[in-house]
């Protein structure tokens, strides 16, 4: 499962880990996040963060006060990546009443991916933004059915795909298809085709 902490719960989390490490009082929201930061990371939640979320910790990083608990925070959550679609969806989510922040937010979750481009999007959204949750469920079905209308409308995939992998890996792939007696297309095809499966598998759970 993959979630996507707003910039606000990040703060949370990393101002209660500093408090806590400098013996002050954490507020219950402080400690909220940070209940729910641990309880991610030991159920095996891949936990992501805004690109201007990690810009500000890339920022105040270097300062002794912080630099340890930015570098484990760092190492714990990736960062999402606006993909093909996201600036539209963006645009259309302000037409439902989102600001700006709280819209690119949601188009993250949408079409959000790693930098290798390996996923799309995420299962969940970890806000405290109270306005944005009440919209959300209010529009919510709304909401989908435009998504999906968008999805519709888009341009079908032409069945090539060109793929930039290291050597080692290459060998690594050829070698697996010789061994299961398939040639590199049919292999690849029954590989994406069981990942992808899997994926759907997982999401239908949540």
């Amino acid at each position: 499962m993959r979630c996507l902490l707003d910039k606000v719960t990040a703060r949370h989390i990393m101002e209660g880990m500093l408090k806590l490490v400098e013996g002050r009082t954490v507020t219950s929201t402080e400690l909220f996040a940070l209940y729910f930061y641990q309880r991610a990371r030991s159920s095996g939640i891949t936990l992501f963060i805004l690109p201007q979320t990690h810009n500000l910790l890339k920022r105040i990083e270097h300062l002794s006060r912080y630099v340890m608990l930015i570098r484990h925070f760092l190492a714990v959550a990736q960062v999402a990546q606006p993909a093909r679609y996201f600036k539209r969806w963006t645009r259309r989510l302000r037409e439902h009443g989102f600001t700006k922040e709280d819209a690119e937010v949601l188009a993250l979750a949408t079409f959000g991916t790693t930098s290798s481009g390996d996923i799309l999007g995420m299962h969940v959204v970890a806000t405290f933004d109270q306005p944005m949750i009440n919209r959300w469920t209010e529009q919510r079905t709304e909401i989908q059915r435009r998504l999906l209308n968008m999805r519709s409308s888009q341009k079908p995939y032409s069945g090539n795909l060109r793929l930039q992998i290291p050597p080692d890996v290459h060998v690594a792939i050829a070698r697996a298809a010789e061994a299961s007696g398939k040639d590199l297309d049919q292999w690849a095809t029954e590989t994406f085709t069981h990942a992808v499966n899997d994926g759907l598998a997982v999401q239908s759970k949540i």
